[in-house]
């Protein structure tokens, strides 16, 4: 800008009539001031608009970087959704899995109580039964022992009555 200032003033003292020395190297600087001004000038829209491809550039590299993240991100969630989806329906069949052996189990079970409350039944009659038959041998063993001891002592008075009498001939 020192130059374009420098140029302005020697424009401004040209109009009010000063003259100038060095003439040839002022047009030369002021032609040069003017080419170089011209050419940035020029080249300003140009360079702005690439600079701005650079950033449109720089954004689209990181805006399709997480485009890819999200993408991921979500064929990651949709895995982990589809083998979590398998696992429940695997927890489920094994639930009712679990739940039909457990009605198998509980008719089983009722199958079996209903069986040992029949032969306790069983069993306590058998045992009622057992204990009379035992009960009658007992009185038959008993009523027995009373007749071998009757019948003993019947063959004693016999054969002490033999003994006392001498038998006749």
């Amino acid at each position: 800008m020192g130059r374009f200032d420098q140029a302005l003033r020697c424009g401004a003292r040209l109009l009010d009539g000063e003259v100038m020395t060095n003439t040839p190297e002022k047009i030369a600087e002021n032609v040069l001031l003017l080419a170089v001004a011209r050419i940035s000038m020029a080249l300003s829209l140009p360079a702005l608009g690439f600079v701005a491809y650079l950033f449109n550039a720089s954004l689209e590299q990181k805006f399709e970087a997480q485009d890819d993240k999200i993408v991921a991100q979500k064929e990651s969630a949709d895995r982990q959704a589809n083998i979590t989806t398998a696992r429940v329906e695997t927890v489920e069949r094994v639930a009712q899995s679990a739940i039909d052996q457990a009605a198998k189990v509980n008719e089983r079970l009722i199958s079996v109580e209903t069986k040992q409350t029949q032969d306790a039944a069983s069993s306590d009659k058998f045992q009622a039964a057992t204990l009379n038959r035992l009960d009658r041998v007992q009185d038959s063993i008993v009523g027995l022992s009373n007749a071998v001891a009757a019948l003993t002592a019947t063959l004693q008075a016999v054969a002490e009555d033999r003994n006392r009498s001498p038998p006749a001939r």
